[in-house]
């Protein structure tokens, strides 16, 4: 097995957001479940209101993780993320208990390391947010399964005059009155067995290009920090490839506000080369 392609699972989740296409600490809250749950004949403004309201405050995360690429071969690996939020996600790619890759998103900067090969990549968060018009709260949104405004992170309810709300009963959709030129966006938001609504896919086309895609497996627990999703599935084109993949979290082990961080790991020894070569290595 190419250890390389461990780092290309680690990476793709996170810069589906970022490449294709100061925050204070605060304490943790629980929404009340009569304010996350809509009457069934809600129209489409009240049920975003009630999903937004379900998103509870954190500063941090560590969670275990499962990361699986279906295509374009077959492969699974185990590894932990970390957040902070507004300021980093860090995911640790780990085989028989021996750290092979890191991805690294932090304000100023994005970093993939290849600790077998010794190889890494970097890319400035300044450049790509020009791109694309997302931050890493944005991406951080992406990796919780929960809805964001693009440029502007997690959704809330004060947001609902810049979308476009619609849908039937058991379906939200929400797309932005104005997105990052060049791209076309769109969620769909499900109606859960309780009631709740939850963030279930997110789509993404860049101007001449597929879209991206990823689905949710709904929220159907809340965490004490509010509404976060279980499992994501995400299928895109990247190095012209069709990708196939997917993260699990094992939230019965979810760290949330525990203020540990892990450290940036060091380049000494270590050979810079494109990001761009780093996704063609594991094809």
């Amino acid at each position: 097995m190419k250890t390389s392609r461990l780092l290309l699972i680690a990476a793709c989740a996170a810069l589906f957001f970022a490449a294709a296409c100061g925050t204070g600490k605060e304490a943790s809250r629980t929404p009340s479940s009569a304010s996350i749950v809509p009457p069934a004949d809600a129209t489409p403004a009240v049920r975003f209101e009630a999903m937004t309201a379900a998103y509870g405050m954190w500063h941090d995360l560590q969670v275990p993780m499962r990361a699986t690429l279906r295509s374009p071969m077959n492969m699974s690996a185990s590894g932990r993320l970390t957040m902070v939020r507004d300021s980093l996600v860090h995911i640790s790619m780990r085989v028989l208990g021996i750290e092979v890759a890191v991805l690294r998103v932090g304000r100023d900067s994005v970093h993939v390391f290849d600790k077998f090969h010794r190889y890494y990549a970097a890319e400035s968060m300044a450049a790509l947010s020009r791109r694309t018009g997302l931050t890493l709260a944005d991406v951080q949104c992406a990796l919780l399964g929960r809805a964001f405004m693009p440029g502007r992170g997690v959704a809330t309810a004060s947001m609902a005059s810049r979308l476009r709300l619609g849908g039937d009963e058991s379906l939200l959709t929400i797309a932005p009155l104005s997105a990052p030129e060049g791209y076309t966006w769109s969620m769909d938001a499900a109606r859960l067995g309780d009631g709740r609504i939850a963030l279930s896919a997110l789509s993404v086309r860049p101007q001449g290009a597929p879209a991206a895609t990823c689905a949710y497996t709904p929220a159907a627990s809340l965490t004490p920090v509010g509404a976060m999703a279980s499992a994501l599935e995400l299928n895109a084109v990247v190095a012209k490839k069709k990708l196939s993949a997917s993260l699990s979290y094992t939230l019965a082990d979810a760290r949330w506000n525990a203020g540990a961080v892990p450290a940036m790991p060091s380049t000494r020894g270590y050979t810079r080369i494109d990001p761009t070569a780093i996704l063609k290595a594991g094809f």
